[in-house]
């Protein structure tokens, strides 16, 4: 049986109306419900209101905590032959959308009307085309620095390399505060809901709220944000989001996930490309 999942919420307020093909039928959404890359995408439907069917795209292989690997939804092969979440269809005839930064930005296109800011379903990409440029790098920059180094935590065996990867993260999350200090809040990019804010909400719970790294590798490995008050604020700002908390796993069951890369037994990409030596990003 799979652990229980948070149940999906509305999104509050009704939201201007999506593009004609939100509107017209359901968008065809492969998830699973630990994945932090789906999970950023499943916010940005939730942001918008656009309608979708959520579909788990992976099963466990074998029954109960024995499992390693997972099995993947014939039909979200035929979409992406790799299997991976999350991946978007708006059915037959149409190319599949994935990569979950590609898939907020095609979210927010359906939702807010190609980057126009608009009070009711507020764009993920505001502002003119330098700085919604710009909030893609940031996006990419979250990705690397502040959500790799989680998985090199996890998944190395040398207590070295770790510690490696703990600094890195550190320095990464350090910058992200100054980041979002400078843009003057509540958000890391300003005072907007935004794709930076998307790439790193998912790893903020599983780090500062699940508090996965010291649970599997001791308390040297938290995360202190005491020194890091604009970082705190944020938290606090959007995990009380109704499009934030509709996607939000039970703290103990997502742990317990994780345990297979603290053992070194998951069968996950991610796994894989980290004990190959590369980052979780490529």
């Amino acid at each position: 049986q799979l652990p229980r999942r948070a149940l999906r919420m509305p999104a509050g307020a009704l939201k201007r109306p999506a593009s004609d093909i939100a509107k017209t039928q359901e968008l065809e959404f492969f998830s699973a419900w630990f994945c932090p890359y789906a999970q950023r995408a499943w916010i940005a439907l939730e942001h918008h209101g656009v309608p979708f069917k959520k579909v788990e795209g992976l099963l466990p292989d074998r029954p109960g905590e024995e499992f390693v690997g997972y099995i993947k939804n014939p039909r979200l092969l035929e979409l992406n032959p790799k299997g991976l979440v999350p991946t978007i269809s708006e059915g037959p005839g149409t190319p599949p959308v994935y990569e979950s930064l590609v898939c907020i930005e095609y979210i927010d296109e359906l939702g807010s009307g190609g980057g126009e800011l608009n009070v009711d379903g507020a764009t993920l990409l505001p502002g003119s085309p330098s700085q919604r440029a710009d909030l893609r790098l940031k996006a990419d920059w979250v990705n690397r620095h502040c959500c790799s180094p989680f998985y090199q935590i996890l998944v190395r065996k040398d207590q070295a390399e770790r510690e490696a990867a703990l600094k890195d993260l550190n320095a990464g999350v350090d910058e992200l505060e100054k980041l979002a200090a400078a843009a003057g809040g509540p958000f890391l990019a300003g005072k907007q809901l935004t794709i930076v804010d998307l790439a790193f909400i998912p790893w903020a719970h599983r780090i500062m709220i699940c508090k996965i790294l010291e649970r599997y590798r001791g308390p040297s490995f938290a995360l202190d944000l005491s020194a890091r008050p604009t970082l705190a604020q944020w938290l606090e700002k959007v995990f009380a989001l109704p499009a934030v908390r509709a996607t939000l796993a039970e703290p103990e069951a997502l742990a317990m996930t994780y345990r297979r890369y603290a053992d070194g037994v998951a069968q996950s990409q991610v796994a894989e490309a980290v004990r190959q030596g590369k980052a979780a990003h490529t």
